[in-house]
């Protein structure tokens, strides 16, 4: 495992690579400078506690980041079948690269599942949703639902921006543009297709399915009728046979199409 931290520690902009197990035990480490080993494992127990309050606020979360006087901290969260949840925390400075930083995380996360679990394959997080940013990556809001007076009101993670639409449910924004679905279910399967997406391109997912989207429904907001073939329009992204099956499974179960 400690071959797979040293990777990400070999990007430029990460300072430390530490994998925590869910009582915030140190399972393995690498680290430049003052990250030895000691001061990771003073960090953590805070750490875990800091996990339970986001875990009470988001029990479905993937990934956070947390910035602090010198930096920021990611935070990835592993469901593993041996060791049960545990977190990859890099410790990152100014000169990082997000996007570049997400796929490298999300690679290196799977292997340590892999390693976890004694190299059993595993393509999927299993984690029904993510709570927040990972670099640039987006927050997935819920679903709008009609408001008082018949305006278009969502429940969102911090940093979200549902519209607000007199017709229609409005589910996202990207720059200045967006698309909206035609009721409040196929505004729910945007959201799953964004969310299981991310399990397999990261932070691109929105993108992708909003590109979709007006691809599928060029002049009407989207509905379900057009489901099957948006899925077929998003599997194509991922580059894997087994992940692509995954997530076409994954949008076929409740809460997908």
């Amino acid at each position: 495992m400690e071959t797979i931290l040293q990777g990400l520690l070999d990007m430029a902009g990460i300072n430390a690579a530490v994998l925590f197990d869910g009582a915030g035990h140190l399972l393995a480490h690498r680290g430049r400078s003052v990250y030895d080993r000691a001061l990771c494992e003073q960090v953590g127990g805070p750490l875990a506690r800091a996990i339970d309050s986001l875990q009470l606020q988001h029990e479905d979360w993937e990934s956070a980041t947390a910035q602090f006087a010198d930096g920021t901290l990611l935070l990835r969260r592993l469901d593993t079948t041996s060791a049960g949840p545990c977190v990859l925390a890099l410790v990152a400075d100014s000169t990082l690269n997000p996007a570049f930083a997400t796929v490298a995380i999300r690679v290196s996360s799977n292997k340590l599942k892999r390693a976890l679990d004694g190299g059993a394959s595993s393509s999927a997080t299993g984690i029904p949703g993510q709570a927040s940013a990972l670099g640039s990556l987006p927050a997935y809001p819920a679903a709008a639902s009609p408001g008082p007076g018949g305006s278009q009101v969502g429940s969102q993670a911090e940093g979200s921006r549902p519209i607000l639409a007199n017709s229609g449910l409005s589910w996202s924004r990207t720059g200045g543009g967006g698309v909206t679905a035609a009721d409040q279910a196929a505004a729910s399967y945007l959201t799953t297709c964004a969310r299981e997406l991310a399990r397999h391109v990261g932070p691109m997912s929105k993108i992708f399915v909003e590109e979709a989207v007006r691809r599928v429904c060029p002049d009407l907001p989207f509905s379900l009728a057009a489901s099957r073939a948006l899925a077929d329009e998003l599997a194509a992204r991922i580059e894997d046979e087994p992940d692509r099956q995954a997530f076409l499974l994954a949008l076929k179960k409740p809460g997908g199409k």
